[in-house]
C-alpha cells in the first residue's frame, strides 16, 4: 500500500472511516431538516444588489473585511439565490474535508495509536460546531477558517517530519492569505503554527524549544506575520471598528460564560442538558461542573502522564482560549455575559484543542496500547480489553454528543424560517401576478437591527419567482406571519372627499384633476383606487415629489398604490391620463394594512 494511504490502514484506518461516515449521514441528515435565517437573507439581499466591484468585495461589513465571503455571496445571490440544498452540499464538504484532515494529522502525530480515533470522534462529533454547520452564515465563519487553519497545521508537520521546505513554506504562506481574506479570525493561525512548531521541536528540551522552532522555520514565521500585518493594515483603514466596551465586570461575566459554560461544556460533548435562549445555549449548572471536573482530569492526567511536550502543548491550548476570548471581549462584551453563550464564538477551539491535545499524547504512554502507565492496570494491554477501552472511551464521547445535539436540535435548525419562505414561494407560484406590499420582515426571520435591509423587498428580491413589490396592482398583497400572501386590509382608512359627478366622480383626462382628502395624512400608506373606464387608458397620480401610474382598464376596477413617506403632510393627490378615454374616478381610500 502507498505510504500516502498509510493512514487509512488496519483497523484503526477503519474505524476512522467508520467515524467520518457516521460524521457525514448525522451531519447531512441535520443539514437537509435546516434552513436559512437572519444573516442569510439580508447578506444575499445586498450581494444581488451590488455589482462585483473592489468597492463591494472589500466594503465594511459591520468591522469586518472578508473579500472571499462577499465574493462567495455574490456567487450564490446571483446563480442560486435560496437554494438551500446546493449550499448544504458545500457546507458538509468543508466539514468532511476538515475531519479527513485532522485525521490525516493525528495520523503524522500519534502513528498506529488508538487514542487518535478518540480524537478524531471528538472532533468529528462535538455539538460545540453544530450550531455553525446548520446556520450558512456562521458556516461561512467557521469552516473555511478551521480548513485553512488545519491545512497549514498539516503542511507544517509534513515539512517538520522531512517535507520538502519550498512548496510546504510557499503552501502555508498562501494558506494564510486566503483565510485571512475570508475571516479575520484566521490572525490566529500563524500563532497556533508556532505553538505547534514549538511541541515539535523535540531536539532541544526547555525553553530552548522556543529558539530551536523560530531558527527552523525562520522564512516562515517571517512571511506569514508579513502577510498577517499586511492584511491588519488594510483592515484598519478600510474600516472602523469600535471596541467592545463593558464593565471589568462585564468583562469577567463574559469570560466566565464563554469559556466556563460554553467552552468547557462544548469540548466535553454537551450540554446534556440546558436551554437555548435565542443563539445561546444555557447549560444546567451540574453540566458545568461535571464538564468542568472531566477537563481538569483530563489535563491533569495529560501533565502527568503526557508525552515530553505536554506542557507546551497545554500552553498553547491555554494561548489560543486566551486570544479566542480577547477576541470576543473586544467586539462583543458589552452584549454582557449572554454573548459568551452563544456556540458561534467557541467554535473554532474544537480544532486547537483536538490538535493540542494530540501533541501532549505525542511521544508518551500509550494509554491505549501500553496501559496507562501504573501496573495495576496492565490488563488494558490485552487486545480484548484495549478494543473494549477504544469502545468504551468513543461510544461514550459519542452518547454525550448525542445529548449534546438533542438539546440543539431542531432549536437551531431553522425550520420556521424554511415554513415562512416555502410558503410565500409557493403562494407566489400560485399567481405569479401578485404585488407585495413592502414592510419589514418579522424579527425572527431578520432583525430590524440591519434597518431598511430587512425589508422584504431586500431579502426576497433575488427570489426565482421575482416578486414584484409596491407596484400598482388589482392584486396587492401583505405577507402574513406565516410566509402566505393574503390580500390587503385597511386597518382604518381616511377617503378623499365626493368628486363633483354624483355617478362619474372625478373626470379624469388630460388635464390634472386634484382630489383632496377629508383629513391630511402622512407616512408610508396604501392607496386605494377606485375607477371604470371605457377603454384602456394610463392614468397619472401624484403628490408632493412622488408620481406613479398604473393602466385603467376597461369596465369597474380597483387599483393598489403605495404612498412613500412624503415630508409633510398629504393634503390631496393630483390624477391625470395620457388621454386615451376618459377615467371615473369614484373613490379614493387611504390607510395601514390591516395585521
Amino acid at each position: 500500500m502507498s505510504p500516502r494511504w498509510a493512514a487509512w490502514r488496519g483497523a484503526q484506518g477503519m474505524v476512522a472511516v467508520g467515524v467520518i461516515g457516521v460524521t457525514l449521514v448525522v451531519r447531512a441528515v441535520l443539514l437537509s431538516g435546516s434552513y436559512f435565517n437572519q444573516d442569510d437573507f439580508y447578506m444575499t439581499g445586498r450581494a444581488a444588489e451590488s455589482d462585483l466591484t473592489w468597492e463591494y468585495l472589500f466594503r465594511d461589513f459591520a468591522g469586518h473585511v472578508n473579500p472571499l465571503q462577499q465574493l462567495t455571496l455574490w456567487l450564490v445571490a446571483h446563480g442560486t439565490p435560496y437554494d438551500w440544498p446546493v449550499l448544504a452540499i458545500g457546507i458538509l464538504v468543508v466539514n468532511i474535508t476538515a475531519v479527513v484532515l485532522v485525521w490525516l494529522i493525528l495520523s503524522r502525530l500519534l502513528p498506529g495509536r488508538w487514542s487518535r480515533v478518540v480524537l478524531l470522534a471528538m472532533f468529528s462529533w462535538a455539538p460545540l460546531t453544530l450550531v455553525s454547520t446548520l446556520w450558512w452564515s456562521a458556516s461561512m465563519f467557521l469552516w473555511p477558517h478551521v480548513l485553512c487553519s488545519l491545512t497549514a497545521v498539516w503542511l507544517l508537520v509534513r515539512w517538520k517530519q522531512g517535507g520538502r521546505a519550498v512548496p510546504h513554506l510557499a503552501g502555508i504562506v498562501v494558506i494564510t492569505l486566503v483565510a485571512l481574506l475570508w475571516h479575520e479570525r484566521a490572525v490566529l493561525i500563524p500563532p497556533l503554527l508556532f505553538g505547534v512548531a514549538v511541541a515539535l521541536a523535540d531536539e532541544v528540551r526547555g525553553w530552548r524549544r522556543l529558539t530551536a522552532a523560530l531558527r527552523e522555520f525562520l522564512w516562515l514565521w517571517v512571511g506569514v506575520v508579513l502577510v498577517a500585518i499586511a492584511f491588519l493594515v488594510a483592515h484598519a483603514r478600510l474600516t472602523e471598528v469600535e471596541g467592545g466596551g463593558g464593565t471589568p465586570a462585564q468583562l469577567l461575566g463574559v469570560t466566565w460564560s464563554f469559556l466556563g459554560q460554553n467552552a468547557a461544556v462544548g469540548l466535553t460533548g454537551g450540554p446534556w442538558a440546558g436551554q437555548v435562549e435565542g443563539g445561546a445555549v444555557r447549560p444546567a449548572t451540574w453540566v458545568v461542573v461535571v464538564s468542568l471536573a472531566l477537563v481538569v482530569l483530563v489535563l491533569v492526567a495529560l501533565l502527568w502522564r503526557g508525552g515530553p511536550a505536554r506542557r507546551w502543548a497545554v500552553a498553547v491550548l491555554f494561548g489560543y482560549l486566551a486570544a479566542d476570548t480577547a477576541l470576543l471581549l473586544s467586539g462583543r462584551a458589552a452584549f454582557g455575559p449572554i454573548i459568551g453563550l452563544d456556540p458561534r464564538y467557541s467554535s473554532d477551539i474544537l480544532h486547537a484543542a483536538v490538535l493540542c491535545l494530540a501533541l501532549a499524547l505525542r511521544g508518551g504512554p500509550d494509554w491505549l496500547g501500553l496501559g496507562l502507565g501504573w501496573s495495576g492496570l496492565g490488563w488494558i494491554t490485552l487486545p480484548r480489553q484495549r478494543a473494549a477501552a477504544v469502545t468504551l472511551l468513543v461510544g461514550g464521547y459519542g452518547v454525550a454528543c448525542v445529548f449534546g445535539t438533542a438539546v440543539q436540535v431542531p432549536q437551531f435548525q431553522n425550520k420556521a424560517d424554511r415554513e415562512f419562505v416555502t410558503n410565500l414561494r409557493t403562494d407566489l407560484a400560485l399567481d405569479p401576478t401578485q404585488v407585495i406590499f413592502d414592510e419589514l420582515a418579522p424579527a425572527e426571520l431578520v432583525l430590524p437591527l440591519v434597518g431598511d435591509d430587512s425589508r422584504y423587498s431586500h431579502i426576497f428580491g433575488p427570489l426565482p419567482e421575482h416578486p414584484a413589490f409596491d407596484e400598482p396592482s388589482p392584486r396587492m398583497r401583505i405577507v402574513d406571519e406565516d410566509g402566505h400572501l393574503v390580500p390587503l386590509v385597511f386597518d382604518g382608512t381616511v377617503s378623499a372627499q365626493p368628486g363633483p359627478d354624483a355617478d362619474c366622480g372625478y373626470e379624469v383626462d388630460r388635464t390634472t384633476v386634484p382630489v383632496p382628502f377629508l383629513l391630511p395624512v402622512e407616512g408610508r400608506l396604501a392607496v386605494r383606487v377606485s375607477y371604470y373606464s371605457a377603454n384602456e387608458s394610463t392614468v397619472s397620480v401624484a403628490a408632493g415629489d412622488w408620481q406613479d401610474s398604473f393602466l385603467a382598464r376597461r369596465g369597474p376596477n380597483e387599483v393598489w398604490l403605495v404612498l412613500p413617506d412624503l415630508p409633510g403632510l398629504v393634503s390631496a393627490v393630483d390624477l391625470s391620463n395620457d388621454g386615451r378615454a376618459t377615467v371615473c374616478v369614484t373613490g379614493i381610500d387611504v390607510g395601514l394594512p390591516k395585521r
